[in-house]
């Protein structure tokens, strides 16, 4: 998952956090309402599906704290189990890496959720300056960042537990399937995929790109950045014509193929998931 390398644009960051402000507070509907109908719980008794985990110590307990106290990562299994049937458990496992790399685990069949990815997170939102973070955005950046994380890792269990069949680097599909499961949300999660891209071209200005990173399996981060923001403009061009030109995040050219992309990582993931969803994403 780790946000390394690329080029990005500190302006989408302002304008994922705006976003945010308005988005995530007024939004939460489709997705919310399924969650809340059929909340799940996080323990021992459920035998399939995603689940949360805490395994973490008192050094830790910054970032325990802000996850548990908004129920980021439980949401984002709700989310999860409401929209795909999984007979696996499939935990996401709250613990200190050493370092800030969440990642699916094959070998034990966990997400392994870095505590250390949680105050990177935070760390990078509060140092990207008071003018880039409206009042009552940080918060909502992140959380919306931190659930990004949670389905892109979720998409890798599903790939791999699921003996999922796809074409192209797994690594785009899974960011593929996080988009859809943000946009899905409606405004709040277009909001939160804007977030993501933020996030992304921020992580893109922290490092120069050098060699090793063009051998990587995950696309640059600047790339990563612009496809979040082409997958939110081509599912609802009409909302986010501020997207495209100058100024915005989506070249004109790209902005053309931008729907038939949304459409595409859809219904890719529609098409590997028959038989497995709940409803339609």
């Amino acid at each position: 998952m780790g946000r390394r390398t690329g080029n990005g644009t500190r302006a989408l960051l302002t304008l994922a956090l705006a976003a945010a402000v308005t988005g995530c507070t007024a939004g939460e509907d489709t997705a919310d309402a399924r969650g809340t109908a059929a909340r799940r719980t996080h323990g021992k008794d459920s035998a399939g599906g995603f689940a949360v985990q805490y395994r973490t110590g008192d050094k830790a307990a910054r970032a325990t704290d802000y996850l548990r106290s908004r129920r980021i990562l439980e949401k984002a299994a709700d989310r999860l189990n409401d929209t795909v049937k999984v007979p696996h458990r499939i935990p996401f496992v709250v613990r200190s890496c050493g370092a800030p790399e969440p990642a699916y685990d094959p070998d034990t069949g966990a997400v392994d959720f870095c505590v250390e990815h949680v105050d990177e997170i935070r760390d990078r939102v509060a140092h990207a300056g008071r003018a880039a973070v409206p009042r009552g955005g940080a918060d909502a950046h992140v959380a919306a960042v931190l659930e990004e994380t949670a389905y892109h890792e979720g998409a890798h269990a599903l790939i791999d537990r699921l003996k999922l069949h796809f074409t192209g680097r797994e690594e785009d599909v899974a960011d593929q399937f996080a988009a859809v499961m943000l946009i899905d949300q409606g405004g709040a999660g277009d909001a939160k995929a804007l977030a993501a891209a933020a996030d992304y071209a921020l992580s893109a200005e922290e490092s120069p790109i050098d060699e090793t990173d063009l051998l990587d399996e995950h696309s640059l981060d600047g790339q990563r950045a612009a496809n979040y923001a082409c997958y939110v403009y081509g599912a609802h061009p009409a909302r986010h014509e501020g997207l495209v030109g100058d100024g915005g995040q989506v070249t004109e050219d790209r902005a053309e193929s931008c729907p038939e992309e949304w459409t595409q990582a859809r219904n890719g993931w529609q098409q590997l998931l028959v038989g497995r969803l709940k409803h339609h994403v």
